[in-house]
């Protein structure tokens, strides 16, 4: 894997692990309204990017020991 993407994988997996610790079980939905927002103005970069974010949320939920 490129260091590029190792470092973006990190940041997002550091963002869903936030969310969670905030919200708990409503960080999906946080994410998701998110990720709304950004498709609603057709920024493809970071709607991806939070897409990308829901996944791993949902990932770490189903093997919290796993740490996403």
């Amino acid at each position: 894997m490129h260091p590029k993407d190792m470092a973006k994988n990190t940041e997002f997996k550091n963002i869903a692990i936030a969310l969670i610790s905030q919200y708990g079980d409503d960080a999906d939905a946080v994410a998701t309204l998110r990720a709304a927002e950004y498709a609603a103005a057709l920024n493809t970069e970071e709607w991806i990017k939070w897409e990308s974010i829901i996944l791993l949320i949902n990932k770490i939920n189903k093997n919290p020991d796993l740490n996403g």
